[in-house]
This record gives C-alpha cells, sequence and structure tokens, in this order.
C-alpha cells in the first residue's frame, strides 16, 4: 500500500445551524491618551489622565512629593507609555485592579495585603497592529509574532493584522517579529502599545554571500533523519492551540467554528504514541449565510490538522522507505530568522503520481531541522483521494476534490523545534441536476499554538478526547459574550469580520 492517508475528510449533510458573540478587552494600560500639560502637579495632571481613561489612580501621598511640578505632552499614546514619561519605571510600579490604578514604590515590598489581587482576575495587555512591508505597503500575511525565548505567539492574518495577548508581567520583554523574506525585527512589548503599523525590510542575499556547503538532496534527507532527535522533544508537552474551520459557498462564508484546543504532544522518539487533543471551549457562528441545499461537515477537525506535523507522522516524501519514489531537488537557499535556510523540493515519480504530493521543505542550513512545509496532491492524486476525502453525500450529488494545499510551520524554543501553525486549504466542486447546484466549497482550517508546557501527562480521558470520527461543528456552543478572554487567537481578516457582523458575530 502505497500512501499513508492524509486528506482533511468530508462528509456533506442536509442540515444547517445558529449564533452570537463578543470579546472582552484587554488592560486598561492600551487606553490611548493625548495630553499637554506643563508646569501642573501631579494631582492636576493625574485627574485629566483618569478622565480620558475612565480610570482611577491610588496611591500613598507619601511617595509623591506634592510641589513638584510636570511636564507633558503626548498625543494619541497608550496609558502605559505616559506615566512610564511621568514616573521612573525603574523607580514605581503600577499595578491594575479593576478600574484603579495603583501608583507604588519598585521595591521589594509588595501591593498590601488588605488588596486581594488573587481575587480579581488579571488584565492582559492586548498589543495589536498591522505589519506591512517597506517598500509596497503591502500587508504581510502569517508572520509569527511571539515573546523572546517563550513558547506565547501569534500570526498576522491575511489583511497583515494581529492580536497578542499578554501577562502585564511580560509587557517589559522583547517582541521577536518574523517572515520568511524579511529582516527578523525585536520590539519591546511596551512600545508596540503606541504602534498601529509596524514595518518590516525585506532581506535580500546573493548566494556568494551565504557560504553553501555542496550537499546533495539525499545528503540532506539524512541528516535531517540524523538529527531528529536533537532537533525535537522526546517528552511529552502539553499544547494550547487556537482552531478555526472556515467554509464557503462560492465567494461567501457559510459556517465558522473556532476553539481553545489543548494538544498532548507525544515525544518525537516515540511512533507508537500519536498526539492527543481536547476541548477547552469551542463557538460556532450560524447563518452567515444560509446553507444552500448542502451543508458541509469536516471530520476529524482539530485532530486530523495536528497530523500535519509531517515530522511526527513522517509523511511519505519524509519518510525513508518511500525516498526512492519521490524525485529531490535543492532549488536554492533563503534567509529565514537570520540564518539561511535549504529548500528542498519533491514530487512523485513513476506510478506514485496517482498518491503522492508536491512539495517543499525549508531545512535550516545550521541544524538541519525542517522549519517549513508546504504541499498538496498531485493531479492525479487528487482524483484518487475522492473516495477518502467524501465520506457522504446525497443521492443525485456529483461532488469532487479540486485543490488541496497543505501547510506547517516550526519554531525554535529552549533549543528545541516545535510545530508553530498550520494550515489546510481544500476546494471541492458540487453539482446537482435536481437541485439546479453548481458550487464550489472551500474548507480552510487553521490551527496555532499558542503556549507550551511541560507535562507529566500521559493521555487524556476517553470522554474528553477528540477522534478522528468527530464531527467539529457538533461538540462546541454557540457564541457567548467575551469567549476568548486571555486566550491567543487568529485575528479574523477583514472578509471574515464582515460574515460575523451578518451573523450578529461581535
Amino acid at each position: 500500500m502505497f500512501r499513508k492517508q492524509f486528506a482533511i475528510l468530508f462528509a456533506i449533510l442536509l442540515l444547517s445551524i445558529n449564533s452570537k458573540a463578543q470579546q472582552q478587552n484587554g488592560s486598561v494600560f492600551e487606553t490611548r491618551i493625548t495630553i499637554s500639560q506643563k508646569n501642573q502637579s501631579i494631582n492636576s495632571i493625574l485627574d485629566q489622565i483618569s478622565w480620558q481613561a475612565g480610570v482611577y489612580f491610588s496611591y500613598d501621598a507619601s511617595i509623591l512629593n506634592p510641589n513638584q511640578k510636570y511636564n507633558i505632552e503626548v498625543s494619541d499614546k497608550s496609558l502605559y507609555t505616559v506615566l512610564n514619561q511621568l514616573f521612573n519605571p525603574s523607580d514605581f510600579l503600577f499595578t491594575e485592579l479593576e478600574n484603579q490604578i495603583i501608583i507604588s514604590k519598585n521595591t521589594a515590598d509588595k501591593i498590601s495585603e488588605e488588596i486581594k489581587v488573587d481575587s480579581i482576575p488579571v488584565k492582559y495587555f492586548f498589543l495589536s497592529g498591522k505589519i506591512v512591508d517597506n517598500k509596497k505597503g503591502d500587508p504581510i500575511k502569517y508572520a509569527s509574532i511571539s515573546l523572546l525565548n517563550k513558547p506565547i505567539g501569534t500570526i498576522t492574518n491575511v489583511d497583515g493584522n494581529f492580536i497578542l495577548k499578554i501577562h502585564p508581567n511580560f509587557i517589559r520583554d522583547t517582541i521577536v517579529i518574523s517572515c520568511m523574506g524579511y529582516i527578523q525585527l525585536l520590539i519591546p512589548a511596551y512600545k508596540i502599545l503606541d504602534e498601529d503599523v509596524i514595518v518590516m525590510n525585506s532581506f535580500s542575499i546573493r548566494i556568494k554571500e551565504v557560504k553553501v556547503v555542496a550537499t546533495t538532496p539525499e545528503k540532506l534527507l539524512e541528516n535531517i533523519r540524523e538529527n531528529l532527535a536533537v532537533n525535537y522533544s522526546d517528552d511529552s508537552k502539553l499544547m494550547t492551540a487556537f482552531y478555526r474551520e472556515t467554509i464557503k459557498q462560492d465567494d461567501e462564508y457559510i459556517n465558522v467554528s473556532e476553539s481553545v484546543i489543548e494538544i498532548l504532544k507525544a515525544p518525537y522518539n516515540n511512533s507508537n504514541r500519536s498526539d492527543l487533543v481536547r476541548i477547552i471551549k469551542g463557538r460556532r457562528s450560524s447563518e452567515v449565510k444560509q446553507f444552500q441545499w448542502l451543508n458541509f461537515k469536516l471530520q476529524g477537525g482539530p485532530f486530523t490538522i495536528t497530523r500535519l506535523d509531517i515530522v511526527k507522522t513522517v509523511e511519505t516524501f519524509f519518510d525513508q522507505n518511500y525516498q526512492n519514489l519521490y524525485d529531490y531537488n535543492i532549488s536554492k537557499v533563503i534567509w529565514y530568522n537570520e540564518n539561511p535556510v535549504y529548500v528542498l523540493e519533491f514530487k512523485p515519480i513513476g506510478n506514485f503520481n496517482e498518491n503522492g504530493f508536491v512539495g517543499e521543505m525549508y531545512v535550516h542550513r545550521e541544524t538541519f531541522a525542517i522549519v517549513h512545509v508546504s504541499f498538496h496532491y498531485t493531479k492525479t492524486g487528487l482524483k484518487n483521494a475522492e473516495n477518502e476525502m467524501i465520506k457522504k453525500k446525497p443521492k443525485g450529488v456529483k461532488a469532487k476534490p479540486t485543490y488541496t494545499n497543505y501547510e506547517a510551520n516550526y519554531q525554535q524554543y529552549k533549543g528545541k523545534w516545535h510545530l508553530a501553525n498550520v494550515k489546510a486549504s481544500v476546494k471541492f466542486k458540487v453539482r446537482s441536476r435536481n437541485d439546479k447546484l453548481n458550487s464550489e466549497y472551500h474548507s480552510v482550517s487553521d490551527l496555532l499554538i499558542t503556549d507550551i508546557q511541560d507535562t507529566e501527562l500521559k493521555k487524556f480521558d476517553r470522554d474528553e478526547s477528540f477522534t478522528q470520527r468527530d464531527i467539529f461543528v457538533e461538540m462546541i456552543n454557540n457564541y457567548d459574550p467575551g469567549f476568548w478572554e486571555n486566550f491567543n487567537i487568529i485575528k479574523p481578516d477583514e472578509d471574515l469580520q464582515n460574515a460575523y457582523k451578518n451573523a450578529d458575530i461581535k
């Protein structure tokens, strides 16, 4: 048997669904302030800021000199930046508690025990903005935004927009922004509070400037496999992730489903253990647009998409046992996160064209880790996969897959490479003479790893685990206010936000 089946499976059923929602706000420190005051008392200045931000200030009068005069002139800056201009951040601390900001001395002493900090939910900072190209101003999609040396992050959407939620303890940490073909940016987190647009410079290198060690595709694949134990974790990890499914009929959304999930990531050196998935919370839209005759449902959802970790699942083009069935070519060397990477192209040969994949892997030149992979079925392979991809369809309906594309990205953390984000895109052509139906359905599934923790867990309870047979939209609830709280997500693009509005979703 040639192929390890990888397809995102579909079930076509006749039915529909219903819903609503809203997202909670982040920290009051994000509020933009405009103020111009010269030679004014601190009480006068704080009163004006309090009015603009809708927050009260609390402090021990003994730590501030009431006779000292202050100057402040800022336009459209975050409250956090304004306070750091008024008070030296090395001398003072600012703590948000409900509708108050407590100003205290930056000493070893903690906030008064009378204040029950633990009983008040922590307000995360919601860092947001748009990342664009320096030359044309075009949005940069799928750029990675993460905390330096921490497994906390997100990516930009197709419009270049992002939102990253971080604990207030991390506001003075460094944010890393990276994207293939661009110079990596390192920015203090608090500075993003004042930036609406972040510009990235493209990186161009001449091959002669990169010391390329002569190698063959066979040797490169050998190096990748020999370094798996060094590059990838041999311990279980508990990953928090955001998962989204969208389905369009022709050019209009007909369904959006999202969730926060946990993935119990099995060690990479244990091929007998599969990754496990459980849903923490999920929501689904309804009537973004009424289904026309057919309702597509994805089978396997977040469980299936974790199989796109080709290093763990050892897909055919990466499997030594199938290597002689593929043609490999090192096409070029490009720059990725301050390091050159090999671009290793692959395509099936001979009869394997009916079962194999076409695509490319980006291989880190220094560590031989796979940092990116994108692939799709061959034309004949897509035709052969039809029966496996479409599990159910009504009588008289003809449906066939016309397009597939799968992508996976990896990032380094604590010396190990881990799965960062995954995308699966599948299109189907559906015809029915009886219903006068001739439509294209397009499903996109996104998985974003937002946090990684060490764990001693070996399995999830059976009633918690999501399986290959489960239908995602049948296991989650309708939208509700403040749904995402402090969980990181992929910010919806403008097209998807319009679909939310059409369904009264916020």
